[in-house]
């Protein structure tokens, strides 16, 4: 009964994040294109990069600034650019 209920509540989560994304990611990003007047797929490429590089770049600067890190600088740029190619 276990992996039948992880498939269900991966479905069920996969289902719940399409339909938030379809109702709120995809009328932002419209509305950016046309404040800032990015064509479309331009402007969801960068922006989904950004948003999935976000969280480690953030997570590299605060180590960082804590003094947590023992790379540095260089972790938050690498995460950063790597993640943008």
């Amino acid at each position: 009964w276990g992996i039948i209920l992880e498939v269900f509540l991966l479905l069920y989560g996969f289902l719940g994040l399409a339909a938030i994304c379809d109702d709120y990611l995809v009328a932002s990003l419209e509305v950016l294109c046309i404040r800032w007047r990015v064509r479309e797929d331009i402007a969801g490429a960068t922006f989904m990069a950004f948003g999935s590089a976000a969280p480690e770049i953030v997570v590299n600067a605060v180590t960082t600034l804590k003094g947590q890190s023992d790379t540095g600088v260089g972790a938050i740029i690498g995460s950063g650019w790597i993640a943008f190619l």
